[in-house]
């Protein structure tokens, strides 16, 4: 039958639409044949739930099947993988190596690293939900249970030798305690680790006092030692034990009872858990016969002195307050000690040098002198402190202005002398001798002076310095006060104003001037006087000389005129005897004997006159020549 073109038209449509249909029934079947591969799952979705169905498989799985496809999850050896369920919110780790294939209701958080613990590692794991703790030491590689954490991570363990330890506390009970036990520590759950201890070395010469915090009992603990502590206990220090020499004690006191004990040496001291030297190791005072100690009981707030020769180690409760040397007062000096009564005793060296220890409660007296040592001082003078009081005879100087009575102003330098005469008198009158004097001296000198003129001031002012000194030496002033004023010397005067100065100046000069050619005259009359003085001498030994020769002359000329006496005599005797006959009478032969001479002597002159150029001029009576006028 033949069919119209619509016929035809149509019957191609329909053929060519169930060509279309198979077509699509076989793309939409190609494409519902699932090859599922090793590493992969379907998950199929229905209304009432999930299921899953891993590879490898292949099936039809047509469009209108919900499903959906993922791969499996794969981990290495390190890694672990963190599974949520969707239903319960539950965590799965699933260590490696594998490959994961989830639940149906399983989603992957994330991939971790295993925790790899070596031999001396650890680490503290704990569920954030329950709270619950657990620890792993190494070596092992570790897969932490689901919600378990670690926040501080890995930590090294600590390794527990013969002088450390290790602290730690139970969280759960509070309880502390000390690991000792030798090796590695990998520490309980609960357990922290508070400090890692070391052992306090204790040498032979140390020890280290301990604390419990417990109980409060501190105990001292002594050396040679390796001191662990406790967990309640507490080191306060250490310390070197005391050694104390021979010559050494050690004086303790107990801190919560006060009791004292003293450690004499040769000793290794160790004090008490308690007990302090607040004077630390003093040295025993060696006493002889120069030296002594002062002791206060403070017990009894009695004070001795010990001057026993030997080694002196005080008691408990004592206290050496000084170590005194005998104070020596020399033949020239006094001191004066004052008891707490104020009674005051005098221990002088008039009568020969003395030396004595200051009894307890006694002092030496301090006396406070003004200090005039240098002439140009003014008031007010330094004050200097001394103990021995001089006996000698001292000197101050003195400086004061004064006017004349012309009205010039002078400054007067000078020098007074004195002496302590009493010195209980002087110790109880006055407290500056040195000043009383000053000030009563300067005073009568100013006086004396202010009453002259300049030109008697400078023409007699020796006389004046000693006037006033004569009037003070009898002042009952200075006896009062147990001294004696010796002597006021004026050194030295000098104007205060300009033009005074000035002519004092010029007189001074002129002064000057004439005391040197004084001076040049009077070395002059020295040197004449000396020079006379050696002529003198000269003289008196040229007239010893002359004197000496005179007397041998005299001598020579007595031997020689003895012989020519004798020589005379007999020849007189001769002339006289051989006139006995003619001339009897004696007395008319010595007067021939004369005139024999006489003329003998003027012939003997004449005949000198003759040979000489001299002149003779005679008068009458030498030659009894008469002349008559009458020619």
């Amino acid at each position: 039958m033949a069919l119209n073109d619509d016929q035809k038209t149509m019957a191609m449509g329909g053929g060519g639409c169930c060509c279309v249909g198979w077509i699509i029934f076989f793309i939409v079947l190609g494409t519902s044949v699932k090859n599922v591969r090793e590493n992969q799952q379907v998950v199929f979705i229905t209304n009432t739930g999930k299921t899953v169905e891993n590879g490898p498989f292949t099936r039809l799985i047509w469009p209108s099947t919900r499903h959906e496809m993922r791969d499996a999850v794969r981990i290495s050896q390190k890694e672990y993988a963190v599974l949520k369920h969707e239903r319960n919110q539950k965590l799965r780790h699933q260590p490696g190596a594998a490959l994961v294939f989830m639940d149906a209701y399983e989603t992957l958080v994330e991939i971790k690293e295993k925790v790899v613990l070596q031999k001396r590692e650890y680490i503290r794991l704990k569920h954030k939900l329950t709270g619950m703790e657990r620890v792993a030491g190494g070596p092992m590689i570790l897969v932490p249970e689901p919600n378990e954490e670690s926040p501080a991570g890995v930590e090294t363990c600590i390794v527990v030798g013969f002088t450390n330890a290790i602290l730690v506390q139970n969280v759960s009970s509070g309880y502390k305690r000390l690991v000792t036990s030798k090796g590695m520590y990998v520490p309980a759950p609960y357990e922290y680790i508070i400090q890692e201890q070391e052992a306090t070395l204790l040498e032979p010469m140390m020890y280290a006092t301990v604390k419990d915090d417990l109980t409060g009992v501190i105990r001292n603990e002594e050396g040679p030692k390796l001191l662990q502590l406790s967990p309640a206990e507490r080191l306060l220090n250490v310390s070197n034990k005391v050694v104390l020499e021979k010559d050494s004690y050690l004086r303790l006191v107990d801190k919560n009872t006060g009791i004292e004990r003293v450690e004499r040496g040769p000793s290794l001291v160790v004090p008490g858990p308690n007990e302090i030297a607040p004077d630390g190791k003093k040295q025993a005072v060696f006493l002889n016969s120069q030296t002594a100690v002062r002791v206060l009981n403070r017990q009894t707030g009695q004070q001795r002195l010990e001057d026993s020769s030997g080694v002196f180690f005080p008691l408990p409760y004592e206290q050496v307050l000084e170590v005194q040397t005998k104070i020596r007062v020399l033949p020239h000096q006094a001191a004066v000690t004052r008891d707490i009564h104020g009674n005051v005793t005098l221990i002088s060296g008039a009568e020969g040098a003395r030396a004595f220890f200051l009894q307890p409660y006694t002092s030496l007296q301090t006396f406070r002198w003004s200090a005039y040592t240098s002439p140009d001082i003014v008031e007010p003078v330094p004050k200097v402190e001394l103990e021995m009081i001089d006996l000698r005879a001292q000197k101050m100087f003195f400086m004061s202005e004064v006017r004349t009575s012309d009205n010039v102003k002078l400054k007067l330098q000078g020098t007074i002398f004195w002496q302590v005469k009493d010195v209980l008198q002087m110790v109880s009158m006055t407290s500056d001798v040195p000043g009383d004097i000053s000030q009563r001296a300067k005073s009568a000198l100013n006086q004396a002076v202010s009453k002259s003129t300049l030109q008697t001031f400078m023409r007699s002012f020796n006389n004046i310095t000693q006037e006033a000194f004569a009037a003070q030496a009898s002042d009952s002033f200075y006896t009062e006060r147990g001294v004696e004023l010796q002597s006021i010397e004026l050194t030295s005067y000098d104007s205060v104003d300009d033009e005074t100065a000035l002519v004092l100046q010029d007189i001074i000069k002129e002064t000057t001037m004439r005391i040197n050619e004084l001076q040049k005259q009077k070395s002059q009359n020295d040197v004449n006087a000396a020079k006379l003085l050696a002529n003198i001498n000269l003289e008196k030994q040229r007239t010893e000389l002359i004197q000496t020769q005179a007397d041998n002359q005299k001598l020579e000329k007595q031997f020689k005129g003895q012989s020519d006496g004798a020589k005379l005599v007999q020849s007189a005797a001769v002339f006289i005897d051989g006139l006995n006959e003619s001339v009897p009478n004696v007395t008319e032969r010595i007067e021939l004997y004369k005139l024999h001479h006489v003329m003998k002597s003027r012939n003997k002159d004449t005949e000198n006159l003759a040979k000489g150029k001299a002149k003779l001029f005679l008068t009458p009576d030498d030659i009894n020549l008469k002349l008559n006028s009458e020619l």
